[in-house]
């Protein structure tokens, strides 16, 4: 057996031995999911996968505007996340992604290029999302930036995150994670991200404890607040964004939506061509490799 299907195999006795006899033979699945370890291997079938196919999140929503508690429909969105995940002594995952999320007018769907700001009155110029390819590790605390990316360490102020507690109804599964940060960029003109972000992997209890699966079909549902979109010029405006958004784990390219992929060959060709291109060079960092 190689030393990652070791790691691997390893892992996966916790999960695979929470259910007691008894109630295996019954058919009864266990009322909880323990934090800690079994949650995190309940998470990664759902969300991500035990080994290291490409994982991708799909989903779509809208963005809001806030100001003084009252929300304001502004645009829509398409979001794409490519992912790799590689277990690590340890007990946790190092992941290689990388984001492409899409904004759209919500009257026809297309991709938005110019933005009629309603807080404002000026037409802005939109700046769609690309985020990465980074490395970073998933672990039974919630998902961390790289801490071995010194550059990234000194951006994030402010950074917690969380994984759990695990919600169980019948075979339902729900494992929600959050985010939130502060991203202090250098230089006297760069703009102060702050994010909270809040994401649900939902699936079958069954799945997450089956030992001869690695990944499991999950459903996505998300939520964020954030401050004003630089791209947005909202100067001293009072109030903030916040976005919902919902969809599914996919494993290829081929089966995300046409209008995304549409998207993505015009803002970024390069990316999205072969996503697992896009992260080999990640990767052969994880694995100690030679890019």
């Amino acid at each position: 057996m190689d030393r990652r299907k070791f790691m691997l195999s390893g892992a996966l006795l916790p999960l695979a031995g929470a259910v007691t006899p008894h109630a295996a033979s019954r058919g009864i699945p266990p009322a909880s999911l323990a934090p800690g370890q079994e949650t995190l291997l309940a998470w990664m079938k759902l969300a991500g996968a035990l080994d290291d196919r490409l994982v991708i999140w799909w989903m779509e929503g809208v963005r809001y505007g806030v100001v003084d508690s009252f929300s304001r429909t502004l645009y829509g969105m398409k979001i794409g996340l490519f992912q790799r995940y590689f277990p690590q002594p340890g007990g946790y995952w190092k992941l290689a992604m990388f984001e492409l999320t899409y904004y759209t007018d919500l009257t026809t769907g297309r991709l938005l290029e110019r933005y009629d700001n309603p807080y404002t009155g000026k037409t802005n110029t939109v700046r769609h999302v690309r985020l990465g390819p980074e490395i970073r590790h998933q672990t039974i605390d919630g998902q961390l930036a790289d801490p071995d990316d010194q550059a990234m360490q000194e951006y994030l102020h402010d950074y917690s995150t969380t994984l759990g507690p695990a919600i169980i109804s019948g075979d339902s599964l729900w494992i929600p994670t959050s985010v939130r940060a502060r991203i202090v960029f250098p230089g006297p003109k760069a703009p102060e991200i702050k994010i909270s972000h809040y994401t649900t992997a939902m699936g079958s209890l069954e799945d997450a404890r089956n030992p001869e699966l690695v990944s499991a079909p999950c459903s996505l549902a998300f939520q964020n607040v954030l401050k004003w979109e630089p791209w947005m010029q909202m100067g001293d405006h009072r109030g903030h964004l916040m976005s919902k958004a919902a969809g599914r784990k996919l494993e290829r390219i081929e089966d995300m939506p046409s209008d995304y992929l549409e998207m993505a060959y015009k803002v970024h060709p390069r990316l999205i061509e072969d996503p697992m291109a896009t992260l080999a060079g990640k990767v052969a960092e994880i694995r100690g490799e030679d890019p």
